[in-house]
C-alpha cells in the first residue's frame, strides 16, 4: 500500500513539475500581500438635476439641470493580496484611500420676466476617494509584467455649496434667494478600470492605472421656499447632485 502511494505521488509530482517550473523560470511570483502609495489626476463632472414649479400654487412644473466639469489631483495608499496560478493567471483584491482636490465651480446669471436679475454659483469637491476592488490579470514577459482588469465598490466624501439671488423676488424690490452647504456627505457607487504592474525587484513593483468612478446621486435640498435657477425662480424645489470622475494614477507597491 505504501509503495503504491509513493509511486502515485512521484507520478503526480512529475506531471506538475513542468507547470511550476514555467512559473519559477520567470523569476517572479506575484502571490502574497502588498502595500503601496499612489499619486494621480482626476476629472469628470458634477451634475445638478432640479425640479419645482414657477408659481407657489404648483400649476406650472418645470425640471432641468446644471452641469460642471471637475479636475484635480489625488494621492494616497493601497493594500492588497494577489494569488497567482502556475499558468500566470492572477486573482486579487485591493482597497485604497486617497485625499483629493477634484472639484469644480459654476456660476450663472439671467434676467427674469419681471426685469430682475437672477444669479448664482454652485461648487462641489471630492475631498476623499476610496475603493474596494477585485483584480484579474495575466502575468507575461517572464512573469514581470502584469496587465489587469479591476472593478468593485467606490465611496467618496463630497461637499457642495450653493448660493442664489433674485433681485425681483423680494417684497418692494429687495433681493431674495437661497443658499445651502451640504457639508461633507459620503456618497457610494461603483468603479471599473484597468492597469498594469511591472516588477522592478523581488519586492518592488511600479503601477499605472485608470479608473472610472460613479458615486451616484444624492439629494441636496428639498425646500418649500423659493429657489433661483437659470431662467426660473422655483417654488417647492428639489435639487440633487451626481458625481462621476475619471482617474489616472501611478504608484509603487512593496510585496511581502
Amino acid at each position: 500500500m505504501l509503495r503504491s502511494v509513493l509511486i502515485g505521488s512521484a507520478i503526480a509530482a512529475a506531471l506538475a513539475a513542468p507547470a511550476f517550473a514555467q512559473q519559477a523560470a520567470g523569476g517572479y511570483n506575484w502571490t502574497g500581500p502588498y502595500v503601496g502609495v499612489n499619486l494621480g489626476y482626476g476629472g469628470g463632472s458634477f451634475k445638478y438635476p432640479f425640479s419645482g414649479t414657477t408659481d407657489a400654487a404648483g400649476t406650472n412644473p418645470v425640471a432641468g439641470g446644471l452641469r460642471q466639469s471637475s479636475s484635480g489631483v489625488l494621492g494616497g495608499a493601497q493594500v492588497g493580496y494577489n494569488f497567482e496560478l502556475p499558468s500566470g493567471a492572477l486573482f486579487g483584491a485591493e482597497a485604497d484611500i486617497d485625499a483629493s482636490s477634484i472639484g469644480g465651480r459654476t456660476s450663472y446669471s439671467s434676467l427674469d420676466s419681471l426685469g430682475g436679475a437672477t444669479s448664482g454659483a454652485i461648487r462641489s469637491r471630492i475631498d476623499c476617494l476610496g475603493t474596494v476592488r477585485g483584480r484579474v490579470g495575466d502575468a507575461m514577459f517572464d512573469g514581470k509584467f502584469l496587465p489587469y482588469l479591476t472593478g468593485g465598490f467606490a465611496y467618496g466624501g463630497v461637499r457642495t455649496t450653493a448660493a442664489t439671488s433674485c433681485s425681483s423676488c423680494g417684497v418692494g424690490g429687495a433681493t431674495a434667494g437661497s443658499s445651502f452647504d451640504s457639508g461633507r456627505a459620503t456618497q457610494t457607487g461603483w468603479t471599473a478600470g484597468a492597469g498594469a504592474d511591472y516588477a522592478l525587484t523581488n519586492h518592488l513593483s511600479f503601477r499605472a492605472e485608470y479608473l472610472y468612478v460613479d458615486l451616484g446621486k444624492t439629494a441636496l435640498a428639498n425646500d418649500a421656499a423659493q429657489f433661483s435657477a437659470p431662467g426660473a425662480n422655483l417654488y417647492n424645489a428639489s435639487v440633487a447632485e451626481k458625481t462621476t470622475a475619471n482617474v489616472v494614477r501611478v504608484g509603487v507597491n512593496y510585496k511581502f
